[in-house]
């Protein structure tokens, strides 16, 4: 028997990741921007904008995060300044 290792390549899993948020604020958008007549609608509704703030945040986040190679480029610089 051979000990298989799972690879995943992390463009495909951050890929499924982003896929899969998207389909989080499709579900949620409907909730969140549909009219409210009772406090649990208002309170369900708030819930769900937040949810889709959290992963607008999550969105900022990755798309300001430094590339790995730019990370490595400034760590070798830094050690030749030392």
């Amino acid at each position: 028997m051979t000990n298989k290792v799972l690879f995943l390549e992390m463009g495909h899993v951050l890929g499924t990741l982003g896929l899969f948020l998207m389909l989080v604020i499709a579900r949620l958008a409907h909730v969140a921007y549909e009219p409210q007549q009772t406090t649990a609608d208002r309170l369900t509704s708030l819930l769900a904008r937040r949810v889709i703030d959290g992963i607008a945040a999550i969105g900022w986040v990755a798309d300001h995060l430094p590339a790995p190679s730019a990370l490595h480029d400034a760590a070798h610089v830094l050690q030749r300044a030392r």
